[in-house]
């Protein structure tokens, strides 16, 4: 822990002696918001403060925008956005290591803009599931043991950044991270998945000690909901994990890519999930993908997905999260990109699932052109649905 950090948590809690009451919670299975169920979409604005930072990603600008963004999605009747509250790669993590207050200063206008504008944030702390292990020099298998110094570090930044915002209005949950069990349990010969970019501080090479198990992910999902639930007893905790591949049940058994039934694709579905709902990202045509890399049930329609899942939700007695969702990838014109989505937009209300947010927003990443939603692109019809559907969600 940075010295300087005690004396203003010290003096924040006297000036601020008790947490606000939350924007958000989750009650009897429900979202709620100022004591009513509450239901709503935003949308992922994934490089709001990461923009912000003076390490970029390769081939990328940097650039404070965040408050033209918030200003847009404000008018557009979007209520919150789900964003990265960390670095993807390690040396976008080094001004925080190296000058925290300067780190915390760029953090601290994200939450002022978004209180200014009247915004929810879902923070995401750490994004990436390799950059924590890569930045303090352990494999990435070591977010699986309690005593490494990627857990030691995950506690250290929770606590920081839940205790220097938790009493902002602007913070409606807490999340983990990004799709970490997307890299796991995964056979083969193959090291890691994991990015080797030597010039954002990544490690050099990868070995077997960088797989990731589901066991180690779930076991630090608990250590950051316990941590959390010290500083912020009433927010969510969020994973922020995506669907389970359509081998998950098998994969975590060691059985390889044998797809599973239904059931079992559940019951990896809630094992993912040890905090307080089920999460989910999901993009239209992955619903019928199968095989090496799918996610889902083998064979279902998008509609039997977000069924299976609001039954995982109910019977666990969790609401769900679907932290991500929009159309397909690969080509596609603009009328089909529509109708995706409008098809996600009349499930969500059809099948009365409570949080969503579209990815993503106005995104610089040329790879994610057939999503990005931005005021002047060929995709801001996306505006206008989620401002209607959030219309019709808040009249029922």
């Amino acid at each position: 822990m940075k010295p300087w950090f005690p004396l203003f948590a010290l003096v924040y809690g006297l000036l601020i002696p008790a947490v606000l009451a939350s924007p958000l919670e989750v009650r009897d299975g429900q979202f709620m918001r100022e004591g009513k169920v509450y239901r709503g979409i935003g949308m992922n604005y994934y490089d709001a403060f990461l923009l912000a930072l003076p390490v970029p990603e390769p081939g990328v600008t940097p650039v404070k925008a965040f408050g033209e963004g918030f200003a847009f999605l404000a008018a557009q009747k979007v209520p919150f956005v789900r964003f990265a509250a960390c670095g993807f790669f390690p040396s976008q993590m080094k001004l925080y290591e190296d000058n925290p207050r300067e780190y915390f200063k760029l953090l601290d206008e994200v939450v002022a803009e978004a209180e200014k504008h009247n915004l929810g944030l879902i923070p995401a702390l750490f994004w990436s599931y390799f950059c924590v292990p890569d930045l303090v020099g352990e494999p990435i298998s070591a977010w699986g043991d309690a005593k490494s110094k990627t857990r030691a570090f995950m506690r250290r930044y929770t606590r920081e950044v839940v205790q220097r915002y938790r009493n902002s209005p602007a913070i409606w949950a807490w999340e983990f991270g990004n799709e970490f069990l997307n890299e796991a349990d995964l056979p083969g010969p193959q090291n890691s998945a994991a990015w080797i970019v030597p010039s954002m501080k990544t490690a050099a090479k990868r070995t077997d000690k960088d797989k990731l198990t589901s066991e180690a992910a779930i076991a630090a999902y608990r250590d950051f909901q316990a941590v959390v639930r010290e500083l912020d007893p009433k927010r969510p905790v969020l994973t922020g994990d995506a669907s389970p591949r359509v081998s998950a049940w098998n994969l975590s058994r060691g059985q390889g890519w044998t797809p599973d039934t239904r059931e079992q694709w559940m019951q990896a579905l809630a094992r993912a999930n040890p905090t307080d709902t089920i999460n989910l990202h999901f993009y239209h045509p992955r619903a019928t993908r199968s095989g090496y890399g799918g996610y889902g049930i083998s064979g279902a329609s998008l509609r039997q997905i977000l069924e299976a899942t609001q039954a995982v939700s109910k019977a666990n007695g969790k609401p769900t999260w679907l932290g991500e969702f929009g159309p397909g990838g690969g080509e596609m014109d603009v009328a089909e990109r529509r109708r995706q989505v409008e098809e996600f937009l009349q499930l969500i209300e059809e099948l009365d699932i409570p949080l969503s947010a579209y990815w993503v927003f106005n995104s610089p990443n040329p790879d994610l052109v057939v999503w990005n939603a931005a005021p002047d692109n060929e995709n801001a019809f996306v505006f206008d649905l989620i401002r209607r559907a959030n219309e019709r969600l808040s009249n029922r």
